[in-house]
Protein backbone atom coordinates (compact mmCIF):
# COMPACT_ATOMS: atom_id res chain seq x y z
CA UNK A 1 0.00 0.00 0.00
CA UNK A 2 1.37 3.38 -1.03
CA UNK A 3 1.10 6.19 1.55
CA UNK A 4 0.47 9.67 0.18
CA UNK A 5 1.75 12.72 1.96
CA UNK A 6 -0.68 15.32 3.29
CA UNK A 7 0.82 17.81 0.81
CA UNK A 8 -0.04 15.51 -2.14
CA UNK A 9 -3.63 15.20 -0.94
CA UNK A 10 -3.88 18.97 -0.37
CA UNK A 11 -2.48 19.72 -3.86
CA UNK A 12 -4.90 17.28 -5.50
CA UNK A 13 -7.83 18.86 -3.63
CA UNK A 14 -6.71 22.38 -4.56
CA UNK A 15 -6.45 21.44 -8.24
CA UNK A 16 -9.97 20.01 -8.10
CA UNK A 17 -11.35 23.16 -6.47
CA UNK A 18 -9.62 25.45 -8.99
CA UNK A 19 -10.91 23.41 -11.93
CA UNK A 20 -14.47 23.65 -10.57
CA UNK A 21 -14.13 27.40 -9.93
CA UNK A 22 -12.94 28.04 -13.49
CA UNK A 23 -15.99 26.21 -14.84
CA UNK A 24 -18.32 28.35 -12.72
CA UNK A 25 -16.88 31.82 -13.40
CA UNK A 26 -19.29 34.75 -13.66
CA UNK A 27 -19.70 36.36 -17.08
CA UNK A 28 -21.08 39.61 -18.53
CA UNK A 29 -22.74 39.38 -21.94
CA UNK A 30 -23.53 42.44 -24.08
CA UNK A 31 -25.47 42.02 -27.31
CA UNK A 32 -28.30 43.35 -29.48
CA UNK A 33 -31.54 41.50 -30.21
CA UNK A 34 -33.22 42.31 -33.52
CA UNK A 35 -36.73 40.90 -33.51
CA UNK A 36 -39.94 40.74 -35.51
CA UNK A 37 -43.45 40.09 -34.19
CA UNK A 38 -44.72 36.65 -35.16
CA UNK A 39 -48.01 37.10 -33.35
CA UNK A 40 -49.73 39.99 -31.56
CA UNK A 41 -53.16 39.78 -29.99
CA UNK A 42 -54.60 42.92 -28.43
CA UNK A 43 -57.77 43.81 -26.63
CA UNK A 44 -59.18 47.27 -25.99
CA UNK A 45 -59.71 47.69 -22.26
CA UNK A 46 -62.39 50.36 -22.74
CA UNK A 47 -61.79 52.46 -19.63
CA UNK A 48 -59.87 55.26 -21.43
CA UNK A 49 -59.18 56.01 -25.09
CA UNK A 50 -56.29 53.95 -26.49
CA UNK A 51 -55.91 51.56 -23.53
CA UNK A 52 -54.97 48.07 -24.79
CA UNK A 53 -53.55 44.90 -23.32
CA UNK A 54 -51.51 42.74 -25.71
CA UNK A 55 -49.77 39.41 -25.71
CA UNK A 56 -47.01 39.03 -28.31
CA UNK A 57 -44.45 36.58 -29.59
CA UNK A 58 -41.29 37.95 -31.19
CA UNK A 59 -38.33 36.09 -32.71
CA UNK A 60 -35.07 37.06 -34.35
CA UNK A 61 -31.32 37.26 -33.99
CA UNK A 62 -28.81 38.28 -31.36
CA UNK A 63 -25.57 39.91 -32.47
CA UNK A 64 -22.33 40.41 -30.53
CA UNK A 65 -19.65 43.06 -31.14
CA UNK A 66 -17.20 40.30 -32.21
CA UNK A 67 -19.54 39.29 -35.06
CA UNK A 68 -20.88 36.11 -33.46
CA UNK A 69 -24.63 35.54 -33.53
CA UNK A 70 -27.41 33.49 -32.01
CA UNK A 71 -31.19 33.41 -31.94
CA UNK A 72 -33.80 34.77 -29.56
CA UNK A 73 -37.51 34.65 -29.04
CA UNK A 74 -39.82 36.01 -26.39
CA UNK A 75 -43.41 36.18 -25.28
CA UNK A 76 -44.59 39.38 -23.61
CA UNK A 77 -47.64 40.96 -22.03
CA UNK A 78 -47.99 44.75 -22.17
CA UNK A 79 -50.55 47.23 -20.82
CA UNK A 80 -50.31 50.37 -22.98
CA UNK A 81 -52.31 53.55 -23.25
CA UNK A 82 -51.68 55.20 -26.62
CA UNK A 83 -48.53 53.10 -27.05
CA UNK A 84 -46.92 53.84 -23.68
CA UNK A 85 -46.99 52.03 -20.36
CA UNK A 86 -45.76 49.01 -18.48
CA UNK A 87 -44.28 45.91 -20.02
CA UNK A 88 -45.78 43.52 -17.50
CA UNK A 89 -43.37 40.72 -18.36
CA UNK A 90 -41.21 39.21 -21.08
CA UNK A 91 -40.02 35.60 -21.00
CA UNK A 92 -36.96 35.50 -23.26
CA UNK A 93 -34.96 32.58 -24.67
CA UNK A 94 -31.42 33.27 -25.94
CA UNK A 95 -29.70 30.47 -27.89
CA UNK A 96 -25.99 30.95 -28.56
CA UNK A 97 -23.91 29.59 -31.46
CA UNK A 98 -22.52 26.75 -29.30
CA UNK A 99 -26.08 25.60 -28.48
CA UNK A 100 -26.06 26.97 -24.94
CA UNK A 101 -29.26 28.67 -23.80
CA UNK A 102 -30.20 31.34 -21.25
CA UNK A 103 -33.76 32.06 -20.09
CA UNK A 104 -34.83 35.36 -18.58
CA UNK A 105 -37.85 37.08 -17.12
CA UNK A 106 -37.96 40.84 -17.72
CA UNK A 107 -40.22 43.82 -17.15
CA UNK A 108 -40.01 47.45 -18.09
CA UNK A 109 -41.71 50.43 -19.67
CA UNK A 110 -42.47 51.76 -23.11
CA UNK A 111 -42.62 55.45 -23.94
CA UNK A 112 -43.58 57.08 -27.21
CA UNK A 113 -41.37 59.69 -28.86
CA UNK A 114 -42.85 60.78 -32.18
CA UNK A 115 -43.16 57.67 -34.36
CA UNK A 116 -40.76 55.68 -32.15
CA UNK A 117 -41.48 53.54 -29.12
CA UNK A 118 -38.62 53.44 -26.61
CA UNK A 119 -38.19 50.48 -24.24
CA UNK A 120 -36.19 50.04 -21.06
CA UNK A 121 -36.23 47.64 -18.19
CA UNK A 122 -34.52 44.97 -16.18
CA UNK A 123 -34.88 41.34 -15.31
CA UNK A 124 -33.43 38.14 -13.96
CA UNK A 125 -31.76 35.13 -15.51
CA UNK A 126 -33.93 32.19 -14.46
CA UNK A 127 -31.92 29.30 -15.89
CA UNK A 128 -30.04 27.89 -18.81
CA UNK A 129 -28.54 24.83 -20.39
CA UNK A 130 -25.24 23.84 -21.92
CA UNK A 131 -22.48 26.02 -20.51
CA UNK A 132 -25.19 28.06 -18.72
CA UNK A 133 -26.74 25.08 -16.92
CA UNK A 134 -27.93 26.33 -13.52
CA UNK A 135 -27.20 29.99 -14.35
CA UNK A 136 -28.74 32.88 -12.43
CA UNK A 137 -28.12 36.59 -12.70
CA UNK A 138 -29.60 39.91 -13.71
CA UNK A 139 -29.94 42.02 -16.81
CA UNK A 140 -30.87 45.43 -18.13
CA UNK A 141 -32.24 46.31 -21.55
CA UNK A 142 -33.06 49.34 -23.68
CA UNK A 143 -34.16 49.66 -27.26
CA UNK A 144 -36.75 50.90 -29.71
CA UNK A 145 -39.34 50.16 -32.33
CA UNK A 146 -38.60 52.76 -35.01
CA UNK A 147 -42.01 52.89 -36.67
CA UNK A 148 -45.55 52.93 -35.25
CA UNK A 149 -46.87 49.48 -34.36
CA UNK A 150 -49.58 49.83 -37.01
CA UNK A 151 -46.91 49.93 -39.77
CA UNK A 152 -44.44 47.34 -38.43
CA UNK A 153 -43.40 45.41 -35.42
CA UNK A 154 -39.63 45.18 -35.87
CA UNK A 155 -37.65 46.23 -32.82
CA UNK A 156 -34.23 46.04 -31.29
CA UNK A 157 -33.10 45.66 -27.69
CA UNK A 158 -29.57 46.14 -26.32
CA UNK A 159 -28.96 43.85 -23.37
CA UNK A 160 -26.35 43.59 -20.63
CA UNK A 161 -26.57 40.27 -18.81
CA UNK A 162 -24.59 39.46 -15.67
CA UNK A 163 -24.52 35.67 -15.53
CA UNK A 164 -23.78 34.09 -12.18
CA UNK A 165 -23.28 30.38 -12.32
Amino acid sequence: MKIRSPFTLFAAGLIGICATTATWADETLKFREILHANSVQSQEVGDVDGHVVSISRFSGLISFADGSTGTAYFTSVVDYTKGAGPIAFIYNNFTFSDGSVLWSKQSGTATVEGAKSLFQGSGAIIGGKGKYDGAKGDLTFSGARLVPLATGADLYLDLVINVKK
